[in-house]
């Protein structure tokens, strides 16, 4: 998925925002200017729109406040806040809330395209990431619930044996489940299973591993 190239500049120095926005779209990047945050965050209502340049000194709400909003409200676009010569224990209380970058006025030209860029690229990492994550999610939803089960005692490292035990199933059974549930994977090994397990985040609590029985509970004929 390809993520659009969108730079909202939300700064009250008109200045700042014609200069930036020419600068930017020089490069081929779509602009939204802002004179005020509220003014962002009444026209922004899109969650992955782009990146996001933002004044920390912008009159009530400032920066601080804005990027603190963007994160409750759950919008992830990257943060490039622009700051002053004095700003740097605001600057890092930004980085730890998630900023990305902080620009120091004035700025160089190919620091602000340098850091823009940057954003673009941890978005299209982010993008491609969600978009595996919801194949492997619905790759695994093929699966029926004794399919799931199967496969997740396999991926614990049990034997069809123990399997088919902790299941009250025949191994036979145990095979066939196993057998269906690597053709709905399209898998054709235990590996390419477990990287599906792994990149659809598999935590559903309802979903835990089959539970190895003790072995003194447990006597199976080899």
């Amino acid at each position: 998925m390809q993520v659009d190239r969108l730079v909202h500049i939300v700064d009250a120095d008109a200045d700042t925002r014609v200069h930036g926005a020419r600068r930017l779209r020089s490069a081929g990047y779509d602009i939204r200017s802002y004179a005020s945050g509220d003014d962002f965050l009444r026209r922004q209502p899109d969650p992955y729109p782009g990146c996001v340049l933002l004044d920390i000194h912008l009159p009530e709400p400032d920066g601080l406040a804005i990027q603190d909003q963007l994160i409750a409200s759950g919008v992830t676009m990257p943060v490039i806040l622009f700051t002053g010569d004095n700003d740097m224990e605001l600057a890092a209380h930004a980085m730890r809330a998630g900023c990305l970058h902080f620009l120091e006025k004035p700025y160089d030209d190919a620091d602000l395209l340098g850091m823009v860029a940057d954003a673009f690229e941890r978005l299209a990492a982010t993008e491609v990431g969600m978009d595996r994550k919801a194949a492997a999610v619905a790759r695994l939803a093929l699966l029926s619930p004794r399919e799931t089960q199967v496969m997740e005692g396999l991926l614990a490292g049990m034997p069809n044996k123990l399997i088919a035990h902790s299941l009250e199933i025949s191994i036979r059974t145990v095979e066939m489940h196993r057998l269906h549930m690597m053709e709905k994977l399209k898998a054709r090994s235990l590996v390419s299973v477990f990287r599906i397990w792994v990149e659809a985040n598999w935590a559903a609590p309802d979903r835990a591993l089959v539970e190895l029985p003790s072995t003194q509970a447990l006597k199976i004929a080899p």
